[in-house]
């Protein structure tokens, strides 16, 4: 739970919603490759990828977390462009609220695929509701606009 004097820091920080939601999803990402690489999806790839009809993959620990943190990086990188809705980073914006509420859907999946606990089920709600924050931000964003 945020605490009112870190609500009020995260919003000076960044004044803009967009940003502010961009910010706090590129945190649930963070959480969700914690979870990934402590539980080792690593590896439950191997397993998965062939029962879902995909050719077989994985890698290897490192390659993950190094991939991972790549991600995290970029995402928290862009956050001051998205803070001042460059046009270019609003629809980067977009495909990230995008692509993330397909990865916590896809982790979602694979726990009924599965029928039991997948690595990153856990945190993928936060991916979920993150991504629908952010675009909900972002549509707000443009009908304003559109308005005035």
């Amino acid at each position: 739970m945020i605490a009112p004097c870190q609500r009020v820091m995260i919003f000076k920080a960044f004044p803009r919603r967009i940003g502010a939601r961009f910010w706090l999803l590129a945190l649930a990402q963070a959480a969700h490759s914690i979870e990934e690489m402590r539980s080792g999806l690593y590896d439950f790839m191997w397993e998965a990828t062939p029962r879902l009809g995909l050719p077989r993959m994985g890698m290897s620990a490192v390659t993950f977390a190094v991939a991972n943190m790549a991600i995290i990086a970029v995402l928290l990188g862009l956050v001051p462009l998205l803070s001042e809705e460059r046009p270019w980073s609003l629809v980067v914006a977009w495909l990230v609220g995008i692509v993330e509420v397909a990865n916590g859907v896809g982790h979602l999946t694979g726990v009924v695929i599965f029928r039991r606990y997948v690595p990153g089920a856990g945190t993928a709600p936060l991916l979920i509701l993150g991504g629908i924050a952010l675009m909900s931000a972002l549509r707000r964003s443009e009908d304003d606009a559109y308005v005035g």
